[in-house]
């Protein structure tokens, strides 16, 4: 039995054997030899061979030979990268068994951004950026990835000299919501584009930050994912013609990545490390991000997703009483004693006399987490193969935000206190969800001679106030009365449109095709405000209880951010229509003429065209002279027609309920308040372009923009006719302010790029990046008060002050920035360098006003891919090296001088330095 187990199993073993010998030849490992040399022929050692999606890949020897062996048989891509060359993709098969050879000969990579067809500043097909008439910037996946910031909006600053993203702090919503400028003008004269498609903007109305326009309606540009970023194109020309409202300053186009992508996760860490004070503002990111092919035809559909976490940061100074200043703070009851006893510059408690912790107030970043999730995808349905095919595409995204800032301090003998709630006072919160999201469809391809590109998007912001550690002081002293917490209403901004462009060329005898294009766009924007929970706003109307801990009537509503009553509730909507038409040809071989026009009516205010005319001649092959004139617009926000808000602000010091009321309310018509008309603007520009030699670029623009009819947001009015109309419309605002259309501004200022890389030695290359940006903004007409308002009540609707900030404290009058990258296959070292210029930081008593001292602000960067194809990377760096500080103010004359410290529109914030790391991985 048991020789006759075994010779079954002998057989077997040798019918596997001899099945294996046979079938061995079919399955023999195939092995691919070759070279890589450039475009002369000269070998690249150290250049990397990879077989996507295996295992196999080698790196080119000395003579820039490479050997595999040992591939499986069957179908690869091949990508073959060297730092400083283009990348080469090819598809292999190999037979079991073969042999293949290849040599494959690498041309230089083109300067940064160079080579790239942008889809901004001109609507003619395949135009690269360096090809045309107006400046285009084109930051790509790498700068993005390295400049050394967690948020879209603070990576846009980092990277593009004209830009500025003030960090506010003590400023109600924009604590929570940041924007950021260009060219120092208002965040909603710059037009931000996703995918060549008009991104709404947020619901949110800036208030009381410094450094962006009073009144306006940022787009939420953090509400975009960085890691979906393909690259950034900034238009630093107006483009009202081309694409509406908003195109005064410039146009940011963000472009998402449009490729299957590997699996990936990108993690960051990074955290203030700074003196005095204690480390702080800790931010953590996680951001997946993965693609799919769909089809053979090129389809795709990319996912990506970010949690991020941002904790505070707080530089406030202690509050209490010195012999240097001229009141005490808190100004009644007992005060703790403050000095600067190491005569350092920083005021610290020397004599304790209260219960309540310092610093209680809060200077800094705001607690804020995100959650991004949004998807990018196109699928050929028609026409496979052919260069263009029909194919319909998605993308948008939602994402959470929850935000918190904090507002004044409220000391325990406070109006708006009462101390068997809060016995130490309170420093309450604004907690903020934001909910924005967006979707746009649409269907694009060639339909006779013509290319087509039909859309439909819907984008919409909600922004929530929720009041926390506060206290309505109208409900009395008792808990069982009153409560800390509550629910202040909701502002949302809905935005749709559906649009059409179509274009083509005909030949016409010109040089090239002349290119035609034309759309039409039909648009409505819906702005609401809900109103709060009652508890938020009970006591400007028959208040629960009359009198405050101190014998006065109290404030009513919550302290901080009374909510919003029901008869501020609003659900307006306006739609507009319009059409545009676009020339551009060279009609002669060295000269480009583009030519464009655009009507649109809007049904609030009415018609509006613009035109632009640009040109661009290429003098020599080394020379090109560019120039553009053109009128433009913007439409009034519908937040800025219909916001309506009484809230708590401090002025010189001291609490007062102020409004902000639109000009068709009852209180606007009672003081003359004219309605709102378009801002119009006429902006001229001319430039060069130098390319000496090969992979050095220079250009130089001079541009002049002059706006007519700038909505503005007025001060705070108060006189005694104002006040008795406020008291007769019973709306518990102490002032009041409004929007009109009040002066005329010219901008003007130069831009200076340059961009230079060259090669150290093979597989070390050298790229270097510079910007200067010079800007100055004068008022040149106004500030127009109205008539019944200046005759009749006593007002100025801008008081010299905010003139001053407006022009001269907006943004730094120079900024410069300076990149370094040095890399290998393997090594990365980046090296940042800022200056920014002088800043005047105005304000109404002239002991505070001081003009901020020019900074340099350095960063570096070093990162390591241990394994081949970068599939993996681990980067440390710094931003703010030497832990510079903007100047405060140079002789402190109040306790506040010591309590905000530094100025809210430091064009590089006030939180030092900042240590971070980051770690890719994709699969």
């Amino acid at each position: 039995m048991m020789l006759r187990y075994a010779s079954t199993l002998f057989l077997a073993g040798l019918t596997w054997g001899l099945a294996a010998v046979g079938a061995a030849p079919a399955q023999q490992a195939a092995t691919l030899t070759g070279t890589v040399e450039d475009a002369n022929g000269a070998p690249l050692p150290g250049a990397n061979v990879v077989l996507l999606d295996s295992d196999y890949g080698t790196a080119a020897g000395a003579d820039g030979s490479y050997s595999i062996t040992g591939i499986e048989p069957g179908t690869y891509s091949i990508r073959v990268t060297f730092i400083g060359y283009e990348t080469i993709e090819e598809e292999i098969t190999f037979e079991g068994g073969a042999q293949v050879r290849r040599t494959f000969s690498m041309e230089r990579a083109p300067l940064q951004g160079e080579g790239v067809t942008v889809t901004v500043g001109s609507r003619a097909r395949d135009v690269a950026a360096e090809d045309m008439a107006v400046p285009v910037d084109v930051y790509g996946t790498d700068e993005i990835q390295l400049a050394g910031a967690f948020e879209t909006g603070r990576i846009l600053k980092q990277i593009a000299p004209s830009v500025n993203f003030p960090q506010n702090t003590l400023s109600d919503g924009m604590d929570a919501l940041r924007s950021f400028t260009m060219r120092g003008l208002s965040p909603d004269q710059t037009l931000v584009l996703v995918n060549g498609k008009r991104f709404h903007k947020s619901a949110l109305v800036n208030r009381l930050g410094s450094g962006v326009a009073g009144g306006s309606s940022p787009v939420d540009i953090n509400a975009i994912p960085a890691n979906a970023i393909k690259r950034m194109e900034v238009l630093r020309d107006g483009a009202s013609s081309q694409y509406g409202s908003d195109a005064i300053a410039g146009v940011v186009n963000i472009r998402l990545k449009n490729e299957p992508l590997d699996p990936t996760v990108e993690t960051r860490l990074g955290g203030y490390v700074t003196d005095p004070y204690p480390n702080d503002g800790t931010m953590y990111s996680v951001r997946p991000s993965f693609g799919v092919a769909l089809g053979d035809e090129g389809g795709f559909l990319n996912f990506f997703g970010e949690y991020r976490l941002r904790t505070p940061t707080n530089r406030a100074g202690p509050s209490g009483t010195n012999p240097n200043f001229g009141f005490p703070w808190p100004t009644s009851g007992t005060t703790d004693e403050v000095a600067d006893a190491d005569d350092d510059g920083f005021y610290e408690v020397v004599e304790k006399n209260r219960t309540v912790g310092q610093p209680n107030f809060h200077w800094g970043d705001g607690r804020s987490e995100n959650i991004l999730l949004w998807a990018n995808g196109a699928y050929p349905v028609a026409n496979l193969g052919a260069e263009r095919p029909t194919e319909i595409y998605a993308f948008g995204g939602y994402s959470y935000r929850k935000g918190k800032g904090q507002g004044f301090y409220r000391h325990d003998l406070d109006d708006g206190n009462w101390q068997q709630i809060h016995p130490d006072g309170f420093l309450p919160n604004f907690e903020n969800p934001i909910n924005d999201y967006s979707a746009s469809v649409g269907l694009r391809g060639v339909f006779g001679e013509w290319n087509y590109d039909l859309n439909l998007q819907r984008g919409a912001n909600h922004f929530q106030y929720n009041i926390t550690n506060s206290i309505n002081a109208s409900y009395g002293p008792l808990r069982s009365g009153n409560q800390t917490e509550f629910y202040a209403g909701e502002v949302s901004l809905a935005q749709s449109h559906v649009q059409l462009d179509v274009d083509r060329e005909y030949d016409v005898g010109f040089a090239s095709p002349l290119n035609v294009a034309a759309g039409a766009v039909f648009r409505g924007d819906t702005y609401q405000i809900e109103s709060g929970e009652r508890a938020s706003w009970a006591g400007f109307e028959d208040a629960p209880w009359e009198i405050n801990q101190n014998g006065a009537a109290p404030p009513a509503g919550a302290q901080v951010f009374p909510g919003f009553r029901p008869s501020q509730e609003v659900d307006e909507t306006r739609t507009n229509i319009g059409t545009y038409v676009d020339l551009e040809a060279n009609v002669l071989e060295p000269l480009l003429i583009s030519v464009a026009g655009r009507f649109e009516n809007y049904s609030d205010f009415g018609s509006t065209f613009n035109w632009k005319v640009a040109s661009r001649l290429d003098a020599t092959d080394w020379l090109s002279l560019r120039g553009t004139a053109q009128t433009g617009f913007r439409a009034p926000n519908q937040a800025q027609k219909f916001f309506s808000k009484v809230s708590t602000t401090f002025i010189n010091n001291r609490p007062f309920q102020t409004g902000i009321f639109p000009v068709n309310s009852n209180v606007g018509n009672a003081l003359g308040i004219p309605d709102l008309d378009e801002e119009t603007s006429l902006n001229l520009s001319a430039g060069l372009i130098l390319e000496p030699f090969e992979r050095f670029q220079i250009s130089a623009d001079y541009f002049n923009i002059q706006i007519d009819d700038r909505i503005i947001l007025s001060d705070d009015l108060g006189a005694d006719k104002v006040v008795e109309i406020l008291r007769n419309q019973n709306t518990g605002a102490a002032t009041a302010s409004f929007f009109s259309n009040s002066i005329d501004t010219r901008t003007q200022g130069v831009d200076f790029t340059t961009k230079y890389a060259m090669l150290l030695a093979d597989g070390v290359q050298l790229q270097l990046r510079g910007a200067f940006n010079w800007t100055d903004t004068e008022i040149t007409g106004g500030p127009r008060t109205p008539r019944e308002l200046g005759q009749e009540f006593g007002e100025e609707i801008l008081p010299p002050e905010n003139q001053r900030a407006l022009t001269e404290g907006s943004i730094p009058n120079t900024t410069t920035k300076l990149t370094a990258r040095l890399s290998t296959e393997s090594f990365n070292v980046t090296l940042r360098g800022n200056r920014y210029g002088e800043q005047l930081i105005a304000d109404d008593s002239p002991a505070d006003e001081y003009t901020m001292g020019p900074e340099y602000i350095f960063g570096a960067e070093v990162g390591y891919s241990p394994l081949q194809d970068d599939q993996v990377n681990l980067s440390v760096g710094v931003d703010n090296i030497f832990d510079i500080y903007p100047d405060r103010v140079p002789t402190v004359n109040d306790p506040f001088d010591v309590i905000l410290p530094y100025p809210r529109n430091s064009p590089f914030g006030f939180n030092g330095r900042f240590v971070y790391s980051r770690l890719t991985i994709s699969l």
